[in-house]
C-alpha cells in the first residue's frame, strides 16, 4: 500500500481550513463537487477516511507532526525529517493520487506500509 504526504507552513489558520481544503462539498441532488486538493492531485478512488490531515499552531519537524499518523512506524523514517511544515496531509490507499506534484503543497513523496489484518 502507498501513502503520499504532503506539507505546508503558514498556508492554514486551523484544522478546519485543511479540511474545506481537502473535503469535497455535495450539491442538493447529492452529486459531489471536488475539493481544491482531490482537483489538484487528480485524486480518483476517493475514500474520506483514508485521509488523514494533521494541524499545528507551529511549525516543526515532519517527524514529530506526521508521528501519530496511521502506519507511521513503517514509513516515517523514510521521509525527511529536517523538513519542517504546520500542516500535513496523508493520502493512503485506497485513495489514488494521479498528478502529486501539481498539488499547491509541498509533495514529500509515496512511502509503502503494510496493513495487518487481526
Amino acid at each position: 500500500m502507498l501513502v503520499h504526504i504532503f506539507v505546508s507552513t503558514d498556508q492554514f489558520q486551523s484544522l478546519k481550513d485543511v479540511r474545506s481544503f481537502i473535503d469535497p462539498t455535495y450539491t442538493e441532488d447529492g452529486d459531489i463537487v471536488p475539493s481544491v486538493f482531490i482537483k489538484e492531485i487528480e485524486l480518483t478512488n476517493y475514500e474520506p477516511n483514508c485521509i488523514e490531515a494533521i494541524y499545528s499552531v507551529h511549525k516543526t519537524v515532519l517527524w514529530t507532526l506526521l508521528a501519530k499518523a496511521s502506519y507511521a512506524e513503517q514509513w516515517l523514517d523514510h521521509v525527511d525529517g529536517t523538513i519542517e511544515a504546520n500542516t500535513a496531509i496523508c493520502v493512503f490507499a485506497p485513495n489514488h493520487v494521479s498528478i502529486p506534484n501539481n498539488c499547491s503543497l509541498s509533495y514529500c513523496g509515496a512511502f509503502t506500509y503494510n496493513v495487518v489484518f487481526d
